[in-house]
């Protein structure tokens, strides 16, 4: 995938942290490599997001009384490998299951930009000690016709233990590892007694018990695959037929899947969920394999929304029809991060804090974001992004600093030739040339090489055993909403060697991640992540250069929309004139 993509990205990995190939996202275990293809915040495959509103922030404020019915069209950045809970894992699967099914919590945008979790078919939940959650569902929540039956606690037991069975091989199980009986891919260790820990305590109160304490728990929920399913509808018409139409209790049920051409939703009339109302009657989900002709279909007034060429977002939001009321162009932070990882095992970088240093100064991050996505990607200060719960700005205690860096590497005997590494892409191609005129400028010889995505991720997944890694490119985009999501999978010392490929260890940034993981009162949580966040890139085993944005353009006629840091959008808060 080669033009410069986003975070979005229909080929999307299995982990708890997508490590995106091309941009780099997850691989096996708790991150995947994705192979991001073309992976800069404007360009080609993306979610099914369109922006309306013209300045950057969170939640829109749209002017006029919303109102009821007419159709919404807009693009699907992919044919989705699946549209329900068991397998939904890419941009566009994603984006459907979302309005189709719902599970014990839901992720809101707030006015201020930040993804929150709240209840969803969950009406309240307590945990005193992180480890054990005591879910109390709502009552009156129910499935969607031909369904259309009450939901209780026994369906979420039923729909984890589906998505967990390793017969189904769902790809995006891993969400529920934590859960007691699952292994670390999120397969039950023992099928024969199913989810030993997902327990109905009544119809109405779910008990769940994990394997380990894990305070931000709630957030993992709100993807679709821990979403309610009818299990018994689901075994009566048959595993492919219920693939194609699927029956959640979301406010929007599927009327039809045409592969290769469109997929289209209807209001559920019976949504039970009265205190949200559902404006548009039905949405069209026409299917795009590239970006520009989505563009040009929205040009010629084919599409409601789009995604635009990265070449062109300047002159759109500068141009007339953006001016002039006729289209809405906006973008939203996405969660997801590019850095520079740095092989920790390596003789030269890993004894080196100074040399680690001078790589992050002198890696000219607002270089690379004006030559592959200007006005979009924002210079990273973290590992965390904005509308991520707990976020901090400015955690690098080594911004770009050009001249500090060179006296970094004015030491005695000079500093031998690094390499870095990046899997085969244009994009990544020209970030490489600006990284190592940047490093040139203070005084480093870095020699840059591309490998095939396999070749890539084999030599970095070896550290130190004769792979050679020093410098390499790397992609993560968030699964949840919390800052565990970018710091326990790609810098927590098991984890590390198939997160970030760093290999980092620290037992300090170790224990704090764990305090945290325990920690129930959320300001106390996010203080500790953030203090792990900055132990963390005191010690420089990555480089942070960009955060990834969603840029879209829409039609005058559409309002309240938005898209989240996870790229997914609401649309029970769309109305079209």
């Amino acid at each position: 995938m080669p033009p410069p993509a986003q975070p979005d990205d229909p080929g999307r990995g299995r982990g708890c942290a997508r490590l995106h190939p091309l941009m780099s996202l997850r691989p096996l275990r708790l991150a995947v490599l994705l192979a991001l293809a073309a992976l800069l915040v404007v360009g080609a495959a993306a979610l099914a997001a369109c922006g309306s509103g013209s300045s950057n922030g969170g939640a829109t404020s749209d002017e006029g009384t919303p109102k009821p019915g007419g159709t919404f069209t807009f693009p699907l950045p992919g044919e989705p490998l699946s549209i329900e809970p068991l397998n939904a894992q890419d941009a566009s699967g994603l984006q459907v299951a979302h309005q189709v099914f719902q599970g014990l919590t839901k992720w809101v945008l707030n006015d201020d930009g930040v993804l929150a979790t709240e209840p969803d078919i969950a009406e309240k939940w307590e945990s005193a000690d992180a480890q054990t959650w005591i879910f109390h569902l709502k009552t009156g929540v129910t499935f969607q016709s031909p369904v259309a039956r009450p939901v209780t606690a026994q369906d979420f037991v039923d729909s984890w233990t589906r998505v967990t069975d390793p017969q189904n091989q769902s790809y995006v199980a891993y969400i529920l590892a934590p859960v007691e009986g699952c292994d670390d891919r999120g397969y039950q260790t023992d099928p024969a007694q199913g989810l030993s820990g997902v327990v109905a305590i009544d119809d109405q109160t779910l008990q769940v018990t994990l394997r380990y304490p894990f305070a931000d728990f709630p957030a993992t929920l709100g993807h679709p695959v821990a979403a309610v399913t009818p299990v018994e509808y689901i075994d009566q018409v048959g595993a492919k037929a219920f693939a194609k139409k699927p029956v959640g209790t979301g406010p929007y049920a599927v009327q039809s899947w045409k592969r290769g051409r469109d997929i289209t939703l209807a209001r559920n009339s019976t949504f039970w969920d009265a205190e949200r109302p559902v404006y548009v009657d039905e949405v069209d989900l026409p299917i795009y394999d590239d970006v520009e002709t989505m563009w040009a279909d929205f040009q010629a007034g084919e599409l409601d929304c789009s995604q635009a060429p990265s070449d062109q977002v300047q002159a759109i939001t500068d141009g007339g029809e953006v001016k002039n009321g006729a289209w809405t162009a906006r973008s939203w932070p996405a969660a997801a991060l590019y850095f520079v990882g740095m092989n920790m095992t390596d003789p030269t970088l890993g004894p080196s804090l100074e040399l680690r240093k001078a790589i992050s100064q002198s890696a000219d991050a607002q270089a690379v974001v004006d030559d592959v996505s200007p006005g979009v990607a924002e210079v990273a200060g973290g590992y965390v992004p904005a509308g991520i719960p707990g976020y901090k700005a400015a955690q690098n205690p080594y911004p770009y600093d050009l001249e500090n860096a060179t006296s970094l590497v004015a030491t005695p005997g000079g500093v031998p030739t690094l390499n870095y590494w990046y899997d085969t892409s244009e994009d990544h191609r020209r970030i490489a040339e600006v990284l190592v005129t940047g490093w040139s400028g203070a005084g480093l010889t870095v020699e840059e090489s591309d490998y095939e995505w396999g070749t890539f991720l084999d030599k970095l997944s070896r550290g130190d055993n004769g792979s050679g890694s020093q410098l390499f490119r790397v992609a993560w985009i968030a699964d949840y909403p919390a800052m565990d999501a970018f710091l326990y999978p790609l810098f927590q010392s098991d984890q590390s060697p198939t997160g970030s490929y760093t290999f980092y260890s620290n037992q300090g940034v170790d224990d704090l991640l764990q305090k945290a993981r325990a920690t129930t009162d959320a300001q106390q949580r996010h203080n500790l992540y953030a203090q792990a966040e900055k132990l963390i890139l005191t010690d420089m085993p990555a480089a942070p250069l960009y955060f990834y944005r969603y840029f879209r353009v829409a039609a005058g006629r559409v309002h309240g929309f938005t898209v989240d840091p996870m790229g997914t959008t609401d649309m029970r808060a769309v109305w079209v004139e």
